[in-house]
């Protein structure tokens, strides 16, 4: 967290801008709030997936780019020359079609990623402030621990707080988005039918 957010914050005007006064006082309320509006960017991703993505096709070229790498990896195993060969013949389709997978997957990320980061730049800082929940399980990189605390509590030459940590085990903005993001994915894709098999 501390190398990413140094290179941040030397970029101009693109580091956060985290409200000393956030509008939602009490962490409780900031982190059902900060919950909901993640879910709701998750259904916005989900609905725009649904409308530029060919989901039914999607699947069945997962299905089939499973069912060759299934094939291949037992032909290989038992050294079975003729059937590798001849799944070696369908590799250049079974490529062809992964990348086309690959590429409709990533055209809504791309019109979703913008907007979003937009929004996490300079909108949910000074709603949220810096930190929006607290966790007593810690993780890395997107909780505050001891070090930020004695970091971010030293002032700075105006006589604030140099960053948003007020003790271990606050999450950061992000985080909390992170978190949420992929806690309620799973049940978005069902629910929106938007879910794919993965590649193995």
């Amino acid at each position: 967290m501390s190398y990413l957010n140094t290179i941040i914050m030397q970029l101009p005007g693109l580091a956060p801008h985290y409200t000393k006064h956030p509008i939602f006082h009490d962490m409780f309320t900031a982190m059902i709030v900060a919950a909901l509006i993640a879910i709701g960017l998750n259904f916005a991703m989900a609905m725009l997936r649904k409308k530029t993505t060919d989901i039914e096709k999607m699947n069945k070229v997962m299905k089939e780019t499973n069912l060759w790498r299934k094939q291949y990896t037992d032909a290989v195993k038992k050294r079975d020359k003729l059937a590798i060969e001849e799944l070696k013949k369908k590799q250049a389709y079974v490529n062809k079609m992964t990348m086309e997978m690959q590429q409709q997957q990533m055209r809504p990320m791309l019109i979703y990623m913008m907007p979003s980061l937009l929004l996490w730049i300079f909108v949910f800082p000074a709603i949220f402030g810096g930190t929006t929940a607290v966790s007593p399980i810690h993780i890395p990189w997107i909780m505050c621990n001891a070090q930020n605390v004695i970091t971010d509590m030293q002032l700075d030459n105006n006589g604030n707080h140099k960053g948003p940590c007020t003790m271990p085990g606050e999450v950061y903005l992000f985080g909390w988005f992170l978190i949420t993001n992929f806690a309620f994915s799973g049940i978005i894709s069902k629910v929106t039918k938007t879910g794919m098999p993965s590649i193995t």
